[in-house]
């Protein structure tokens, strides 16, 4: 199953956070990050505590950016 790790950078109403969704969108792992997370590259250490292992580049989106993900052996 193909899954989706989606980072939104902080701003004034939330903190820092890191949604990973499988194929049908539904998301499967919710992560709030500290507020000093600086951008996408910083969170890898976050997503492997999680069981991820980015298999990809961030890619830019409207609200952050996305990378797919797998399982963390």
């Amino acid at each position: 199953m193909a899954r989706t790790a989606h980072y939104r950078a902080a701003d004034t109403d939330s903190a820092p956070a890191i949604t990973v969704r499988d194929d049908r969108g539904i998301p499967v792992t919710e992560l709030e990050l500290q507020h000093d997370v600086d951008g996408p590259n910083d969170i890898d250490g976050e997503l492997l505590a999680a069981g991820f292992n980015r298999s990809a580049d961030w890619s830019k989106v409207d609200d952050g950016w996305v990378a797919p993900v797998v399982p963390a052996d």
